[in-house]
C-alpha cells in the first residue's frame, strides 16, 4: 500500500520572476524531492478567477523529470498548487515587463516545490 497524500508535503520552496522574450508569461514549476531528485508524474493545478488547469510534470523530459509549465494570458492573476500536496501560492500576476536588453514583455514565474 502506498501513503495517502497529505496537504503540505511538499512546501512552496521558492518564487522568482523573470523577464524574457521567448519565455513571456510562463509560470515554470519545478517539483524536488531532497536526496530523490525531481518529481516526474506530480499533478499541477493552476488556477484564475474564470477557470483552472490541471497538468503534470515530466512531460517535457529536455527540461528535466520535474519540470512544468503553463502559459498565461497578460494582466491575468494565476495561482498554483499541488492539488492536496502543497498550499496554493499567493496570486501570480501576467503584468508588462522589460528584458534586460529592453524589449517589452509579460512577466514569468518559476516556481519550485519541494518535498517537506
Amino acid at each position: 500500500p502506498t501513503e495517502a497524500p497529505q496537504v503540505d508535503d511538499y512546501i512552496i520552496a521558492n518564487i522568482q520572476t523573470f523577464c524574457s522574450v521567448t519565455l513571456a508569461g510562463v509560470i515554470e514549476v519545478y517539483v524536488q524531492w531532497p536526496g530523490v531528485g525531481d518529481q516526474p508524474g506530480i499533478p499541477v493545478r493552476v488556477a484564475w478567477d474564470s477557470g483552472e488547469d490541471r497538468f503534470f510534470t515530466g512531460l517535457k523530459p529536455e527540461r528535466g523529470a520535474g519540470y512544468a509549465d503553463f502559459q498565461m494570458e497578460a494582466n491575468r492573476a494565476y495561482t498554483v498548487e499541488l492539488p492536496g500536496r502543497s498550499r496554493r501560492s499567493n496570486p501570480l500576476t501576467a503584468s508588462p515587463c522589460t528584458t534586460d536588453s529592453g524589449e517589452r514583455s509579460t512577466t514569468s514565474y518559476r516556481v519550485v516545490f519541494r518535498r517537506n
